[in-house]
């Protein structure tokens, strides 16, 4: 009598394929390329459409890797190839118009930017990553939001017509610590820049503004981001008061020059 057994499927697939099966990850992975074969009963559209799909995803990976923007291998090449033409030298009056122009924001001006924002102001648009709640001379609870900080051409438009930049700002202090990070990235890289790291600059050694060796500025040797001098972002140089109910940032930690030099422009 002969007996009859069923094949296994493991007996059909060569041991070469099952030792590969064996080494697979239980979790499920996504695949992130569509093959340029040809697929049984999927239109050419269909097939576009993922492909478009799926490299979208595979860019939105490589930017959740970043921790800052100088990650990003694209951005430094970006700024490397900015071309410096600060004097514009030449140019069509139509040209001179929409160059880049870095603002002056004096002491006193900035100051006004140092405090939560009232009902007709934004705050910051980092919300939670705001360096005002990041102030390490005050206490766990006294940190605050900041209202987002315009330039002197935005708020004398805010004043005339009421009406804010259709992007929200960063606070001063973000603003600040933004430069900062920019600039020493810069700096230890040894690369040479064009583009401007910063869209506002300040006095520096001038009666009643900053101290110059509190402040970011331009390198002898080679273009850093910045042509003028910007304040250098420092966590414990602010102190927290209320004034009238709001909750306001002091620069005590930053030195006022009571002797008026020639300014470093």
């Amino acid at each position: 009598m002969n007996s009859r057994r069923d094949r296994s499927a493991s007996e059909d697939i060569p041991s070469i394929i099952n030792d590969l099966l064996k080494e697979m990850p239980d979790e499920s992975q996504s695949i992130l390329i569509v093959d340029d074969r040809k697929i049984h009963n999927v239109s050419k559209e269909q097939i576009e459409a993922e492909s478009k799909f799926l490299e979208h995803k595979n860019i939105q990976s490589k930017f959740k890797e970043a921790s800052n923007p100088f990650d990003a291998e694209f951005l430094r090449k970006l700024l490397r190839k900015t071309p410096i033409d600060p004097m514009f030298l030449n140019r069509k009056s139509n040209n001179v118009k929409s160059r880049p122009n870095v603002e002056i924001c004096h002491r006193r001006y900035e100051e006004q930017f140092l405090r939560e924002p009232k009902s007709s102001e934004r705050p910051c648009t980092c919300g939670n990553d705001c360096e005002g709640l990041k102030i390490t001379n005050v206490g766990p609870n006294d940190g605050f939001i900041l209202r987002e900080f315009l330039l002197p051409s935005q708020y004398k438009k805010f004043t005339q017509t009421g009406k804010l930049p259709d992007v929200t700002n960063m606070c001063l202090l973000c603003q600040r610590a933004n430069v900062a990070k920019l600039y020493i990235n810069i700096k230890s890289d040894k690369e040479a820049t064009g583009a401007l790291i910063s869209n506002y600059r300040n006095f520096a050694g001038v009666s009643g503004e900053y101290d110059i060796s509190q402040c970011l500025l331009p390198s002898a040797t080679h273009h850093t981001g910045l042509w003028d001098p910007v304040v250098l972002h420092m966590r414990n140089a602010y102190t927290a008061v209320k004034i009238g109910g709001i909750k306001f940032y002091k620069q005590s930690g930053y030195i006022v020059p009571n002797v008026a030099p020639l300014p470093f422009l």
